[in-house]
């Protein structure tokens, strides 16, 4: 049996709270079912001042407190670092799975602080976000964002752009550190490429939520209902698109709102200033009644809003990947979606979905409107959505894809040291 050490910036947990990464919690569960695996995981949360043990299921789980700031390094201080080397030889696992390049895991790893053999999983690219993570705004409109929340905790657009593109420096020096790394879209797999052409690339499908693959297919329902969803309130992801996009449609669908998923709207100061603007932008535009903000949805509750809306918009300036449209398409919902690297993979202009260049608009609101007026159009793409992405998140090909290079890395390691 293999002994596999998860770094993941996800608390693996028996609910589903509808936050970023939910993929992992599925491929977990598979893998422990497999029996072939034994896996522990190390990761964060905002309270507590020591790590602790918060194993979910069979799963040895530690749980460090939240870092809040990185050091000149990159590194968080060095008394969390010992606790979780720590770890990690007390669980001696054959392979460390770093998943992600946001934070410090993988520089542990890549500075050889944990010196199991490790595979570096892809998920988001800041140095790809950096140069539209503004979303187009101008400069008067990311100075209107700032609010008393964004003068406290110095979180402007400007100043978290600036974030972004200084952990962009640790994040090449993380993917340049491993020879192995995961990727989930040949767009990704370019990227890295760019910056290390000498690692070994392995393409891997995700897991999907259990109650995407019961859930019964998306049928046309007659209602005029977009679904939209981001993970967290920032210009990049492309919610002010949408805005203007129903302002242009609002007119000729006078009863068309527009559904957005996502713990978003918190109340008073503590309200992100970019969703406080987008509100303003919605009163501008008279659209109080056609936006409802859902707040974070469990999968039950986004499968329930999907299937009751006539299409699924993702508007975001850059995907790696996209689970919101892999989610929608695994259902069968027509699709209208930007042009990005990881949308492009899932899928395919006219066959699996309806495409717009980011930042457009009028070209967004053209594509909902053929959907919303073409009953045969959203059908069709309903049904190769659906067929192309049942294929894509086979539960079972995806679990013996992982072992398989589980197996490969570990093999090929001790071979290397022989």
């Amino acid at each position: 049996m293999m002994k596999i050490l998860w770094l993941s910036n996800v608390i693996l947990s028996d609910t589903d709270s509808g936050v970023s990464g939910t993929w992992l919690g599925a491929l977990s569960r598979g893998l422990i079912e497999s029996g072939s695996i034994e896996l522990a995981n190390i990761s964060m949360e905002g309270g507590g001042a020591k790590i602790t043990r918060q194993d979910c299921g069979p799963v040895r789980q530690w749980v460090i407190p939240a870092v809040k700031g990185a050091d000149r390094n990159g590194m968080p201080l060095e008394k969390i670092i010992d606790d979780i080397i720590g770890v990690v030889n007390e669980f001696s696992p054959g392979l460390v799975h770093v998943w992600g390049t946001e934070c410090f895991w993988g520089l542990l790893t890549a500075r050889n602080l944990a010196q199991q053999v490790s595979l570096l999983e892809m998920q988001g690219l800041k140095c790809t976000i950096v140069p539209v993570f503004a979303g187009g705004l101008s400069l008067k409109e990311q100075m209107t964002c700032i609010g008393i929340k964004e003068i406290v905790r110095s979180s402007s657009i400007g100043q978290a752009r600036k974030r972004f593109e200084k952990w962009a420096v640790f994040e090449k020096e993380i993917i340049t550190g491993h020879k192995n790394i995961g990727v989930q879209s040949t767009w990704v797999d370019a990227h890295v490429k760019s910056i290390n052409p000498d690692c070994i690339t392995f393409h891997s499908d995700l897991i999907l939520r259990a109650p995407f693959y019961s859930a019964s297919q998306w049928g046309y329902s007659g209602n005029q209902q977009i679904f939209c969803s981001a993970a967290y309130p920032a210009p990049f992801k492309g919610l002010h698109i949408a805005i203007r996009a129903l302002a242009i449609l609002r007119n000729r669908f006078p009863g068309l709102t527009l559904r957005i998923a996502g713990g978003l709207s918190s109340k008073g100061i503590r309200q992100d200033g970019y969703i406080r603007w987008l509100k303003r932008e919605i009163r501008k535009f008279g659209l109080e009644s056609n936006v409802v903000w859902l707040g974070a949805l469990d999968a039950t509750r986004i499968i329930s809003e999907l299937h009751s809306s006539a299409v699924a918009l993702i508007p975001s300036y850059v995907e790696s990947y996209c689970m919101a449209l892999a989610e929608a398409m695994m259902l069968g919902v027509p699709a209208v979606t930007s042009y990005t690297g990881g949308t492009a993979f899932l899928a395919k202009d006219e066959k699996t979905a309806l495409f717009f260049s980011p930042g457009d608009e009028a070209m967004c609101a053209y594509q909902l409107e053929r959907v919303l007026t073409d009953r045969a159009l959203g059908e069709r793409l309903s049904l190769a959505a659906r067929e192309s992405a049942v294929k894509r998140h086979d539960q079972t090909k995806i679990l013996a894809h992982y072992l398989k290079i589980y197996r490969q890395i570990i093999s090929d390691a001790q071979v290397e040291s022989q």
